[in-house]
């Protein structure tokens, strides 16, 4: 086996790799920063609706949360169906999977 045939697969690899911890991270970052705002929101709802300053309907809260929930697990599903990562190849994909997760953990 000569190496000009394997360095294409571990550069792909690497390259794979480093984009998929990179993206990871952030998205942890990302998500992170996001829930906190969320957080935040409900917790000053339910503090003026305790103090009596607004009305906060749960049901219909729920409802749109629910829609919400739904809507953007619609959305992945239609992503993953296009078929975007069987077209990168094996060692990419392999990489950048496993440098999103480490990244995902790391972050």
């Amino acid at each position: 086996m000569n190496t000009e045939s394997i360095i294409p697969v571990v550069t792909s690899m690497g390259i794979g790799f480093f984009i998929g911890m990179m993206l990871g991270y952030f998205v942890k970052k990302i998500i992170k920063i996001l829930m906190f705002v969320a957080g935040g929101i409900v917790a000053l709802l339910l503090y003026l609706q305790q103090q009596q300053v607004i009305s906060v309907n749960i049901e219909k809260l729920q409802e749109s949360l629910n829609f919400i929930f739904t809507s953007t697990a619609s959305s992945f599903d239609r992503m993953t169906q296009t078929g975007d990562m069987a077209t990168l190849g094996i060692p990419l994909a392999g990489g950048l999977s496993a440098g999103l997760a480490i990244g995902f953990v790391k972050g």
